[in-house]
């Protein structure tokens, strides 16, 4: 299909330098005919391109997306154990009075890389997305980097307990003393556990255990 230059196409016929003829007239007629196909072809041509781009647009906003998804899991396979600098890798830090963003993270790169090949007429709608974007992705990588912490004090509680549980059964019965100690020490790490209900949790789970291994001396 033979495409029509914008500029040409959403012209009406030029009439101010020809010569014109009455619009009853069978040749004005005709003109003005002319002149309305031309019209309607442009904005057919126009609608066109509207729909092309704004589906080359979600192809790309889909295959940002992805890309995003991705960099997420490879940052939380690279982090450390307890979790430590997972969302600040990926989405860098923004100051929450101005907005502005003073350290910039994965995220950033892989928008800036992204920008150029949205279409141009789609392009400044989706830069203007950017912050809402990060916004999104920041809430979720944060939940994810409390649930890696979280799994993490847990674990290394648990390192803890049953060591301590092997101290308890392995003490003296009448050393009540050691045995009231290292309920203690149990207590005072599972209290600066950051999880509230997995604090309460273990709390309960200890005073339990610690009780059962007193009671197998």
């Amino acid at each position: 299909m033979a495409t029509i230059p914008l500029h040409v196409a959403r012209r009406r016929l030029d009439t101010g330098n020809v010569v014109s003829y009455p619009e009853g007239s069978p040749i004005g007629r005709a003109m003005q005919g002319f002149g309305d196909e031309l019209s309607a072809v442009a904005e057919h041509y126009r609608q066109m391109k509207e729909r092309q781009e704004a589906f080359d647009a979600e192809l790309a906003r889909r295959r940002f997306s992805g890309r995003i998804a991705q960099a997420e899991d490879e940052v939380a396979a690279n982090a450390p154990a307890d979790g430590a600098g997972l969302h600040d890798t990926m989405y860098g830090q923004v100051d929450p009075l101005t907005g502005r963003v003073v350290k910039p993270g994965l995220f950033d790169t892989l928008f800036d890389d992204a920008l150029p090949n949205m279409p141009e007429s789609q392009r400044a709608a989706f830069a203007r997305q950017k912050e809402a974007m990060r916004a999104v992705g920041s809430a979720r990588m944060a939940a994810r980097q409390q649930a890696r912490r979280d799994d993490y004090e847990l674990a290394e509680w648990t390192k803890v307990q049953d060591a301590s549980l092997v101290a308890i059964a392995q003490s003296d019965p009448a050393d009540t003393s050691t045995f009231q100690a290292i309920r203690q020490s149990g207590l005072d790490l599972i209290g600066k556990m950051g999880n509230p209900v997995a604090r309460q949790a273990a709390e309960a789970a200890w005073r339990s255990n610690t009780t059962n291994a007193l009671a197998r001396r």
